[in-house]
């Protein structure tokens, strides 16, 4: 199996639109009809086109866009299912990275793709974005992935998109993290010098929340503490403390509800393991606040 060929095949099924037979596309690739349903049917296995059948005959039309690096996984057979919401996310990174968009996830959708463990299922992806390239990531939202835009301007994201066959929003914040239509912390600059965000940039996002969820929020900072890297949770805290203070001090109070969280949902070895890498984020947040 030869992922340029699969391209190739998925191309001219777009090219083709309602005429799609598997037929059609084998004369546009210059192959035989076998070769073209094999790659087809890895195609339509894995989401990215559908077939529909019209009287006797059976046409393909695209669900949603295909990179290189997903079609090379798709051959090699090492493609895993995830929950919708997050196929979007990963078709979304995808798109990122080949446009070379400075933008990136924040929120669950960040820690899932993070964390092995993450298992909690969302409704809503949250990005931040760079402002140069605002209006190319949504036109890039709209277009390859068939996003439709609800809002524009909103008091927590500056654009909400939502997928019209998934069940799932997309809120792209302009320039950093946003609250009653501001931006309360800043990050553009470390996505024009990184190009991406970190696990720790999406914790300490949630962990600033004004309405910080004694049960979800919870969850996906428990699972993320094996995973945190406590030199570049203590930078990025450092910056934040010297951008907005305010943000800073509701950490405390949510680390509190996350431990209550863990003594709960968690076997006592699992709690005290995580408990004691708690505490070390604790010493982290008591030490920046008191100096």
């Amino acid at each position: 199996m030869d992922p340029d060929r699969l391209l190739q095949i998925y191309t001219a099924v777009k090219l083709l639109g309602k005429k799609s037979s598997s037929r059609s596309v084998a004369r546009l690739v210059e192959t035989s009809d076998r070769t073209v349903q094999r790659y087809l049917k890895i195609l339509v296995d894995n989401g990215y086109v559908e077939p529909v059948r019209r009287g006797m005959r059976v046409y393909y039309h695209i669900l949603k866009p295909i990179t290189r690096y997903e079609a090379e996984q798709l051959v090699a057979g090492r493609v895993e299912r995830d929950a919708p919401v997050y196929e979007l996310a990963k078709s979304i990174e995808s798109v990122i990275n080949e446009f070379g968009v400075k933008a990136d996830f924040v929120g669950a959708a960040k820690i899932h793709l993070s964390v092995p463990r993450h298992t909690r299922i969302t409704h809503d992806v949250d990005l931040v974005v760079v402002e140069e390239h605002a209006s190319t990531f949504i036109k890039l939202l709209e277009y390859i992935h068939s996003l439709l835009l609800e809002t524009r301007g909103g008091i927590h994201a500056d654009y909400r998109l939502s997928h019209p066959l998934k069940d799932v929003k997309v809120d792209v914040m302009i320039g950093g993290f946003k609250e009653g239509g501001r931006v309360v912390w800043h990050i553009s600059d470390f996505l024009r010098k990184k190009g991406k965000l970190t696990l720790e940039h999406a914790v300490i996002a949630k962990l600033t929340r004004r309405n910080f969820d004694t049960r979800t929020d919870a969850y996906d900072i428990a699972v993320s503490l094996p995973f945190i890297d406590l030199h570049k949770f203590r930078e990025i805290l450092r910056e934040l403390k010297n951008e907005n203070l305010k943000l800073l001090e509701r950490i405390p109070p949510h680390l509190r509800t996350v431990h209550l969280y863990i003594k709960r949902e968690y076997s006592s070895r699992e709690a005290e393991m995580l408990e004691k890498l708690l505490s070390e984020l604790q010493n982290q947040i008591r030490d920046l606040i008191s100096t």
